[in-house]
């Protein structure tokens, strides 16, 4: 038997989180165990990894604006998985090389933004290139850019260590968000889970092109991030956005 097998389960044990998604269990960390049990005897970085996952992110905009055709597009989504496999292996090399650190967490961040820019515009221009939406489709993709930029720049200010001390919330990092709202259960959580994966575009993107809708990709892509911009814009008002007491107030008054 080969020896590979044990030591591929191995390693994805041993790299998973302590909570995770089941797309990622069970779909996309088992190939990002193989690109780490190529990768662990070698100087190659987490980091290294992490900046890997968005050169492999722009081949799949590039694939998706120059390619037509069902060949274009599949190319692009499948660029768009690996990089994803890409973005998970890079945690897993540096949990089993005890190589993680709050600068990787934060450059893992920034190529996700990155990388939901970049699939974001790559499908608005592809619609407008190749599948004669018009300029409807560069209207809705640049709406859709503003949404997602609005949504990922809300997310950092209300994970940041100010805010929590301001607030009183718990400080949630980067990383744990993801295995913190698996772990919670609203009464609406069918719906929050649909938002969910729709957000998490690696799970959902094969779907849209399956059935040839891309264009319905990019207008959930842009609804599910509008929800969330409202939702926490307004919480945010409501914690930090209220009227100074009136003078003479307890705590108005001046010292």
């Amino acid at each position: 038997r080969s020896p590979v097998l044990p030591d591929l389960r191995r390693i994805y044990r041993d790299s998973l989180k302590s909570a995770d998604s089941w797309f990622n269990l069970y779909v996309a960390r088992p190939p990002a165990a193989v690109v780490v049990y190529a990768l662990r005897g070698t100087r190659t970085t987490p980091n290294q990894v992490t900046l890997m996952s968005l050169v492999i992110m722009l081949g799949a905009a590039a694939a998706l604006l120059a390619m037509p055709g069902w060949l274009g597009l599949w190319a692009g989504v499948l660029l768009v998985e690996l990089s994803y496999v890409f973005d998970c292996a890079d945690g897993q090399l540096a949990r089993l090389t005890g190589r993680t650190s709050p600068i990787g967490a934060e450059l893992d961040f920034l190529m996700d933004e990155l990388k939901a820019y970049l699939l974001v515009a790559a499908v608005a221009g592809r619609l407008y290139l190749h599948d004669g939406a018009g300029l409807s489709a560069l209207w809705v993709g640049l709406a859709t850019l503003v949404t997602v930029a609005t949504a990922i720049s809300l997310t950092k200010f209300v994970r940041s260590r100010e805010y929590a001390e301001a607030t009183g919330a718990e400080r949630v990092g980067h990383g744990q968000s993801a295995a913190a709202a698996s772990q919670r259960r609203s009464p609406l959580w069918p719906v929050e889970m649909v938002f969910r994966l729709i957000s998490q575009y690696p799970q959902t993107l094969p779907l849209f092109a399956l059935l040839g809708r891309m264009d319905a990709f990019l207008y959930a892509y842009g609804a599910v991030h509008l929800l969330y911009v409202a939702r926490t814009a307004l919480a945010v008002t409501l914690k930090i956005g209220r009227f100074a007491p009136r003078a003479g107030d307890a705590g108005g008054q001046a010292e």
